[in-house]
């Protein structure tokens, strides 16, 4: 009688073949570990322990929880050099504000009557509308203190920035040397971290599967 042709293969490739119908099995019809044992034997001809399983699955699920930290990372990590980029162009308007700059203005007489060629008003020749007669240009040299415009979408990137890097969670009381402000623990709540949610996920997965093989 022929062998399956599963039983040719390593204990590396039969692991790497039973991981995709292991995972299946386990969070698409939750199976428990000893039927998953049953289920892989029909489907790939060999037969392993449930403790193979629970093996198998502890290493999909640390997969994935590497898989999921790599991404949140990423995608922290290229969000903070938005952040950078917008702060630095944000600090090189705010400085272009700051900037000297010159404003002419001019000033212009005008009048009402017609005048004659030696400068004095024709009597009783009013006009229509004003007619300039000479203007004076002045130059005057400005000094911004910067638009606070610019300053509040500083800010307001700065605390993106400290968000993505956790640290709005820390409260510093400065009169207290620089120690951590603890009087506000009852309210401010301390949000964990992706490892930490990961963990509590599966934790949570793991309970609800465990009861479920008992």
């Amino acid at each position: 009688m022929a062998s399956h042709p599963s039983n040719n293969k390593s204990a590396k490739d039969r692991r790497n073949a039973r991981l995709p119908l292991v995972s299946h099995l386990r969070l698409e019809r939750r199976m428990p570990f000893r039927q998953i044992a049953a289920e892989v034997e029909r489907q790939l001809g060999y037969s392993v322990t449930p403790k193979t399983i629970k093996t198998d699955w502890d290493l999909l699920v640390s997969e994935w929880r590497a898989e999921a930290a790599s991404n949140t990372q990423q995608a922290c990590d290229e969000a903070l050099m938005e952040c950078d980029r917008a702060i630095a162009e944000l600090w090189r308007l705010y400085e272009a504000s700051k900037q000297k700059r010159v404003v002419k203005r001019a000033k212009v007489r005008t009048t009402l009557v017609d005048i004659n060629t030696f400068g004095n008003p024709v009597v009783g020749k009013p006009l229509d509308a004003p007619v300039p007669l000479e203007s004076e240009t002045s130059s005057v040299t400005e000094e911004p203190v910067g638009d606070v415009r610019i300053l509040a979408e500083i800010r307001k990137w700065e605390e993106r920035r400290d968000k993505l890097l956790g640290l709005d969670k820390v409260q510093v009381d400065i009169t207290s040397g620089g120690k951590e402000f603890k009087g506000f623990s009852s309210v401010l709540p301390v949000v964990p971290g992706i490892d930490e949610i990961v963990r509590r996920i599966d934790e949570e997965r793991e309970r609800k599967l465990s009861e479920e093989d008992e």
